[in-house]
C-alpha cells in the first residue's frame, strides 16, 4: 500500500508539560462554551471565559480524572496491587475520550497562538504506556531492527523471520499495513531512505535488498564490485540520501552510490571498523574501532580530516552524533558513554562532558532525539537495560523505565520523527510503544 495513501485515523495523546510555562498562556482566553466538550471543564453553569493557565489546569485534571496516577508514582506504602495490564492495557474507551479533548486543545492553542518551544524537566520523564506498536502482528523472533518512518506515522518491524511489517500508529489499535517476506535472509537491519520511499534490508548475505514502497517492488542487489566482504549487516544511509555506508572487516568502511548501489570508495582506518555515525548534513562520516580513535571522514573529498581518542579506551560499539552536530556520543564495550561537545573536533584528546555508567554490559544502541533533549542508551545482554539521559543536564531520567514497566532484553528502539513517540523492540518479538507527552507531535 502506498504510504500517501495512509489515513491516520487519530491524533495521539498529548499531555502539556507542567514544567514549561509562557508568559502567553495568560494571554490567551477560552471560551468553555464554545463547544459542548468543553462545558465539562467548567467549575460553575454560568462560568465561560477563562484563562489560558486555567484552561490548562482544568485539562491537566481531567486527564489524570481519566487516568490514575501510574504504579510507579504511587508512594509504596499506599500502592495498591496493580498489574501492568490493568494500568495501560485497559478499555481504549478513556484514550478515544482524551483523543477528542486534546484535538479540541491543540484547535485551541493553535487559535490562540500558543508558541511551540517545549522544553524538558530534568528529573523526571513524562510518559505514557500504549498499545504495542505491533499487537496486530508480532514478530515470530527477537526484533532485530525497528524505524519509524521519517514522514508518515508509521513503524517498521525486521528480524531473523525474514519479514518486514509496517503498521500504522494511532496508539490504539496500530493496524498491520502490509508484510513482506524475504525467504532467503534472515534480517539484521533494515532502514528507510531519507525520503522514506524505499527501504534498504540486509543480513549476513553479499547481498542486500531494495524495497520500493510506493511501487511495492523488490530488488536484490547483485553484490558490491571491488570488496571480498561476505556479510552486508552493519550499513548506515547518509541523511542526504546519495550514500550507504557499509561497515566491513580488517578496517574498511566501504561507500556505495545510493542511486546505482555500487562502490565510490573504500575507506580505510589502521584498526578494526565497529561503528559509524553520519553528521545531519552527510558531509561528514564518523567511525571507530577497538582503538578507541575516532575518525573524521570528509565524504565528498573522501579522507580524514581529524582523529581524536575516546577517554578511557573501552573499546567503542556505537557512535550518536545529534541533529544539530553540537553532541557526540560514544557507547563502549564495557557501557560507558561518554558524551562530547563540538569542541572534539579541533582537539585529539578531549575530555568528555560527561560519561554516562548506568549500564554494566555493551551498548547496543543509541541515539538523540529530534531536538537532542533526550539521548537514549541500550544494551540487550541484560534485561531492561535503556537509560534516558537529559539534554544538556547530563542526569540520567530516574522515573522510567524502572520496575513497574519491564522491558525484556531491548534490541533496539527508535524515537517518532517529532519525538512524541518511542517504540522499543526485544526479544520477545514485541514493539513496545511509549508516548513522551512533552512532544505535542508525533
Amino acid at each position: 500500500m502506498p504510504l500517501n495513501s495512509i489515513e491516520i485515523n487519530s491524533e495521539p495523546i498529548l499531555e502539556i508539560d507542567g514544567g514549561w510555562q509562557d508568559s502567553d498562556d495568560e494571554n490567551i482566553t477560552v471560551s468553555l462554551k464554545s463547544k459542548n466538550r468543553l462545558k465539562k471543564l467548567r467549575a460553575t453553569e454560568e462560568e465561560d471565559i477563562i484563562s489560558g493557565d486555567q484552561y490548562e489546569k482544568r485539562l491537566r485534571n481531567q486527564f489524570e480524572k481519566l487516568h490514575p496516577t501510574p504504579n510507579w508514582a504511587i508512594v509504596p506504602s499506599k500502592r495498591k496491587r496493580r498489574t501492568e495490564s490493568e494500568i495501560f492495557d485497559g478499555d481504549s474507551s478513556d484514550i478515544e475520550k482524551i483523543d477528542v479533548l486534546n484535538k479540541d486543545i491543540d484547535e485551541s492553542l493553535v487559535k490562540s497562538g500558543v508558541n511551540s518551544r517545549w522544553k524538558l524537566k530534568a528529573n523526571k520523564l513524562e510518559i505514557y504506556r500504549m498499545q504495542d506498536a505491533n499487537r496486530a502482528a508480532y514478530s515470530q523472533c527477537a526484533i532485530q531492527s525497528l524505524k519509524f518512518h521519517p514522514n508518515s506515522q508509521v513503524i517498521m518491524t525486521a528480524g531473523l523471520d525474514k519479514t518486514i511489517r509496517l503498521f500504522q500508529v494511532d496508539g490504539k489499535k496500530n493496524p498491520k499495513i502490509q508484510s513482506v517476506i524475504f525467504n532467503d535472509l534472515p534480517i539484521l537491519r533494515a532502514e528507510f531512505n531519507p525520503s522514506g520511499s524505499e527501504i534498504i534490508i540486509s543480513g549476513r548475505r553479499k547481498y542486500f535488498y531494495i524495497y520500493n514502497i510506493e511501487a511495492g517492488s523488490i530488488d536484490r542487489s547483485q553484490g558490491i564490485f571491488g570488496t571480498e566482504d561476505k556479510t552486508r549487516e552493519n550499513f548506515l544511509i547518509s541523511p542526504c540520501g546519495k550514500y550507504i555506508v557499509f561497515i566491513g572487516n580488517n578496517g574498511y568502511l566501504t561507500l556505495v552510490s545510493y542511486q546505482t548501489k555500487q562502490q565510490v570508495a573504500n575507506l580505510k582506518m589502521n584498526g578494526s571498523a565497529d561503528a559509524a555515525a553520519w553528521s545531519s548534513d552527510g558531509k561528514y562520516l564518523f567511525s571507530t574501532g577497538k582503538d578507541a580513535t575516532i575518525y573524521q571522514w570528509d565524504v565528498g573529498a573522501r579522507k580524514v580530516v581529524h582523529c581524536f581518542a575516546d577517554e578511557g579506551g573501552y573499546k567503542p560499539k556505537k557512535i550518536a552524533v545529534s541533529r544539530n552536530n553540537d553532541y557526540f556520543a560514544i557507547g563502549s564495550h564495557s557501557g560507558i558513554v561518554n558524551i562530547y561537545d563540538d569542541s572534539c573536533l579541533s582537539s585529539t584528546n578531549p575530555k568528555p562532558m560527561k560519561s554516562i555508567m548506568n549500564l554494566t554490559t555493551s551498548v547496543h544502541d543509541m541515539k538523540f532525539n529530534h531536538d537532542t533533549q533526550i539521548l537514549g542508551i541500550s544494551s540487550h545482554s541484560k534485561r531492561d537495560q535503556l537509560k534516558m539521559v537529559h539534554l544538556p543536564s547530563f542526569n540520567v531520567f530516574p522515573n522510567w523505565p524502572n520496575i513497574a514497566n519491564p522491558l525484556g532484553y531491548v534490541q533496539c528502539f527508535d524515537f517518532s520523527p517529532n519525538s512524541g513517540y518511542i517504540t522499543i523492540g526485544n526479544e520477545k518479538g514485541k514493539a513496545l510503544l511509549y508516548r513522551l507527552l512533552s512532544y505535542p507531535n508525533a
